[in-house]
Formats: C-alpha cells, sequence, structure tokens
C-alpha cells in the first residue's frame, strides 16, 4: 500500500514557493532611511520584483529611493508605472517631479506639482512645500536640448502604458530527510475478520534522505488598463532533482492571470480604496515522471485598505472554484468550492500576510474518505536584517472525510489529517540584482491513520537572481 496522489500533492503544496502571498513594502508610508542604509534597501526592493511589480505603493516607494539615489531615469520610470496603476498617489506625482526636474525637464515637473496642488485633499502643510517646489522650478532656465524631455515622454509614456515585466530565477542546493514524502511508521497494521494484522514496510516506502538540487523561476507580467486597473499575468515554474532517490524527483508548473479594478477612494483621502479583482490560474505537478496532477482554479475577491499611524492594512475576502485532477488515479477527482479571507499588513519594516481558504471538495466519483472538508491557513512574515531580508512562512491545513478512508484501516475509519509546514529563509544582496540565501525547512502530518503520518526536514543554500524594471 501506498500513500495516494492527493496525499502527495497536499504534501507538495505546503512546501515553501508554492503560492504566492507576498505583502508588499510602499503602503504604509515608510521613510526612506539614512542614506548609509538606502544602497542595501535597494537591492533588497530590487528582489521583491516579481511579486510586487504591480503593486503600486512598491513601485512608488522603489521610485522614491533611486530618487534618493541619484538614479533619476530608472525612478521615472517605475512612478510612472506606479501612477498609471493608482493615479491617485500624491506622493508618487511629487517623487516624479522631482525626477523629471533632475532629468532637466522642469516644466513637465512643475505641471505635475500644479496638479498635485488643485487637489482639495492635499494638507495645508503640504500646500506650502509644494508651493516652494513650484516657485524654485519656476526660477530654474530648462536644462538640455529642447524637445528631448517630450521624445522621452513619448517613449516611456508609450512604454509604460504597455507591459512591464519581472522575472527571479534561483538555483538551491542542499539535503532533505524525507525526500520521497513516505510515511514516518515502519509498519501497516491492517484490520481484517480475523483481527489486526502488522506487516513491515518495504525500503521503497520509507523515507528516503540525501542531497537534491531545486531550480526555481517566476515571471509576472503587468499592463495598466483604464480607470486606475491592471490586468497581471504570471508564471512559475520548480523542480526538484535528487541523485539518491530519482524517483521522487518532481517538476511543477503554474500560470495565470488576475484583472484588478479600483472601487473607489480610500477614507484617508489620498490613494487608492476598496479594490476588485478576477483571477484564473492553471498548474501541474509531475512526479517521478509521470503526470499526478493537475488543477484549474477560478478566483473573485475585494479588498478594502485600512490605515491607522505608519500601520496600513488590506483585509479581503472572496469566492473561489477549482476543478482537480489525477491521471494516473481518476477515481480522486473532485471539485473544490471554498471561501477565502486575507490580510495584508505593513507596520514598519514589518510586513505581514494572512490567508485563509475553508471550503469542501467534492467527489466526481466514488473515491476512499469521499466528500472532504478542507481548511488552511498561511502566514507570512518579513523585515529587514542585517543588511538582508528575513522570512517566515508557516502554513497550517486541516482535512476531514465525510466516510470511511479503507475498511482495512482502522476498520473503516474516517480519515482526518492535520499538516504544518515551516520554512525559515535569510537572504543578502551581494551585487545589484544577485542575492545568496539559506532555508530551513520542517514538515509535520499527523493523521488518525497511521499512513498518513509524515515528517521532514530539509536545508538549502543557493543565489537568486532578479530581473526587472
Amino acid at each position: 500500500m501506498r500513500i495516494g496522489p492527493s496525499a502527495l500533492v497536499a504534501v507538495l503544496a505546503a512546501l515553501p514557493g508554492s503560492g504566492a502571498w507576498a505583502a508588499c513594502p510602499g503602503d504604509a508610508g515608510e521613510r526612506l532611511p539614512a542614506p548609509g542604509e538606502r544602497q542595501a534597501l535597494a537591492s533588497s526592493l530590487a528582489a521583491l520584483a516579481t511579486e510586487c511589480g504591480g503593486h503600486a505603493g512598491y513601485l512608488a516607494y522603489r521610485g522614491a529611493l533611486l530618487n534618493a539615489l541619484g538614479r533619476h531615469d530608472q525612478a521615472a520610470l517605475l512612478l510612472e508605472q506606479a501612477l498609471l496603476l493608482d493615479p491617485g498617489l500624491a506622493g508618487a506625482q511629487i517623487d516624479y517631479a522631482e525626477a523629471l526636474a533632475a532629468l532637466g525637464d522642469p516644466a513637465s515637473a512643475a505641471a505635475m506639482l500644479r496638479d498635485v496642488a488643485s487637489r482639495p485633499d492635499v494638507p495645508a502643510p503640504l500646500q506650502s512645500r509644494l508651493a516652494r517646489m513650484l516657485r524654485a522650478l519656476e526660477a530654474r532656465p530648462r536644462a538640455g536640448a529642447p524637445g528631448a524631455r517630450s521624445a522621452r515622454a513619448d517613449e516611456n509614456g508609450e512604454r509604460a502604458a504597455g507591459w512591464h515585466g519581472t522575472g527571479t530565477l534561483a538555483l538551491k542546493l542542499g539535503t532533505d530527510g524525507n525526500l520521497n514524502n513516505a510515511p514516518t511508521s515502519t509498519v501497516l497494521t491492517l484490520t481484517l475478520p480475523g483481527g489486526d494484522a502488522v506487516f513491515q514496510l518495504a525500503d521503497r516506502f520509507r523515507p528516503r534522505a540525501g542531497a537534491a538540487a531545486r531550480l526555481e523561476g517566476a515571471g509576472q507580467w503587468v499592463r495598466p488598463t483604464e480607470g486606475g486597473g491592471a490586468l497581471q499575468l504570471y508564471a512559475d515554474a520548480r523542480s526538484r532533482t535528487s541523485p539518491s532517490a530519482s524517483e521522487a524527483n518532481y517538476r511543477q508548473l503554474q500560470a495565470g492571470g488576475v484583472w484588478n479594478t479600483a472601487l473607489g477612494p480610500s477614507r484617508a483621502g489620498i490613494g487608492s480604496g476598496a479594490a476588485a479583482s478576477l483571477g484564473v490560474n492553471i498548474s501541474q505537478l509531475r512526479y517521478g515522471g509521470a503526470d499526478l496532477y493537475r488543477a484549474e482554479r477560478l478566483t473573485a475577491s475585494r479588498d478594502w485598505r485600512v490605515r491607522g499611524g505608519r500601520t496600513e492594512c488590506r483585509p479581503s475576502a472572496g469566492l473561489e472554484g477549482e476543478s482537480r485532477h489525477y491521471p494516473s488515479a481518476a477515481e480522486l477527482d473532485g471539485r473544490f468550492f471554498g471561501l477565502n479571507a486575507g490580510l495584508a499588513c505593513n507596520a514598519g519594516v514589518n510586513r505581514v500576510v494572512l490567508a485563509l481558504r475553508a471550503g469542501v471538495d467534492i467527489a466526481r466519483a466514488e473515491r476512499p474518505g469521499g466528500k472532504q472538508r478542507q481548511a488552511d491557513l498561511r502566514l507570512v512574515w518579513q523585515r529587514p536584517l542585517a543588511g538582508g531580508r528575513l522570512g517566515a512562512d508557516l502554513h497550517w491545513y486541516r482535512q476531514r472525510d465525510a466516510d470511511g478512508y479503507s475498511p482495512l484501516l482502522d476498520n473503516g475509519a474516517a480519515r482526518r489529517i492535520g499538516r504544518a509546514a515551516l520554512s525559515l529563509e535569510y537572504s543578502y544582496p551581494i551585487a545589484p540584482g544577485w542575492s545568496v540565501l539559506g532555508s530551513l525547512e520542517r514538515l509535520e502530518q499527523r493523521s488518525n491513520l497511521g499512513l498518513f503520518d509524515i515528517f521532514g526536514r530539509a536545508f538549502y543554500v543557493g543565489v537568486r537572481w532578479t530581473s526587472g524594471r
């Protein structure tokens, strides 16, 4: 007897990096750090380009930082993208004006500042600052050749209105104590009419430890749309190869798209408020050289912005449905319907995301356990540390079957599963776009049926390259 494909898929889904749960910096009104710390922060923000490239707050914050570092051309492009995603970001408009002035176009910069100053929600202290900036700009002679900025504006305007992409590629080497996600028990107890029978599990069904290499790549492309919305496409691919357990090598592919649209102004007056999104996702898992799992998911959600001091949060709620297929075991196919909720917060330098999903997986045909009630909670925390970035990813999962899993296991008891997976990662920038990293991972799954008890630990080190604009 072996663990079914559905259980294996669930374990692999709990591995770090199998989902995108990033909370992006920039929406909490963070101040720029001291001059000596800005280059390290720039490298840290660049490493988040894939996860956060579709967030206006992140683009605006990174643009302001590059402005402070004197990289005005790069800053202007990021700030253009931020304003296309969220035209109401007054801070980004001011930073964009500063970048334009530094690039030799004080006239365009002044026009941008006048636009901000005309807004009724701009407080008096900021109005005074804008007036001083305008006087300084109007007193400056225009630098550069006539028409130089207009040509650049046409070029960048066309470019900013189109697709913008970011990507990452990581190579990790390490060791894993349970490459094949085998059960911790060395015996299998079957309940037979004449009494319990205990069998020793064959070696191939026991945990296999060894060295492994992971290759992970991800990309995201964003195109702003009219009305402050955006269309986002993304793809994620990852594989693991081990010379000591080639039958446990796997490859995961995931791709999808999300359409976002703003629903109204924020209560704080400046910035975006509620937003709605509609997304579609497809995923595939190959394990041991064979197709193990495929799924198609549709989601719809709405979020809100809540501010308090230096903390800003975005609570969200939505619906989702997913069709799940197991090519090698069609009797396990099912359809999942459920609710989701989330909370993404930036509190100073800390970023926290909480995501909850709960629903029911309905079998397409007769399958062991029948209908499944499922719930999972994911908590992600990140913060800068010693020039790099420390992150933790905790995933908690519960499942309860409606019917008995098998008459041979605990007299046909309904299966219950509880699983917790934890990953700690520290990354440190070593060059623009490059960082080194190390991670510790732990997974523990418990069930009333001993066959589904699983435990594993892993350690990896590697290098990550990030590209984006």
